[in-house]
């Protein structure tokens, strides 16, 4: 456990040592605001609803995000109670308003990766895309300094998991 803590702190540091810019703060208050309430994910699965032929994904993906949220802030979130960097360390000004949940695991990550899994039965560069915006959206949280890459990681693996599951 102790490695893991080490190797979350080495990559929180290196990330605001090294990518912190205007810019890139700019860019990661975006991409996180996708992924608040998975919002980017909801408009998605009502543009694919709305469509006879995409109708089903679009569905699957309402019902994937909404699960994966409530498993993750109901349900995991409060069994592990994982403090966040952000309120361990106050050196590091935040960007966004203080969260006062749980750090483990990140739920924008879950639910962003369980939506491009769902979203790549759709074929084509929909997937791809969507795997991009996941990745950048849970980029965005350990940037923002609200979560441990290894938050990050097991969010990413959970959603995953779920949106295969939500496939078969």
């Amino acid at each position: 456990m102790l490695t893991v803590v080490k190797f979350d702190r080495s990559v929180m540091e290196w990330i605001q040592r090294h990518l912190k810019t205007r810019r890139m703060d700019r860019l990661m208050l975006w991409a996180t605001r996708m992924g608040d309430g998975g919002v980017l994910w909801l408009l998605l699965s009502a543009l694919l609803a709305c469509r006879e032929k995409t109708r089903h994904a679009g569905l699957a993906l309402l019902i994937c995000v909404t699960v994966c949220a409530a498993i993750g802030n109901l349900a995991i979130k409060p069994f592990f109670k994982r403090t966040r960097p952000c309120n361990l360390n106050f050196s590091r000004p935040l960007l966004l308003k203080r969260p006062r949940d749980s750090s483990f695991p990140s739920c924008h990550t879950l639910t962003s990766f369980a939506a491009a899994v769902t979203v790549c039965q759709t074929g084509g560069l929909l997937g791809a895309a969507s795997f991009f915006f996941a990745s950048v959206i849970s980029f965005s949280r350990m940037y923002l300094y609200v979560h441990y890459p290894s938050d990050v990681l097991i969010g990413a693996v959970l959603g995953v998991a779920a949106g295969g599951f939500f496939l078969s």
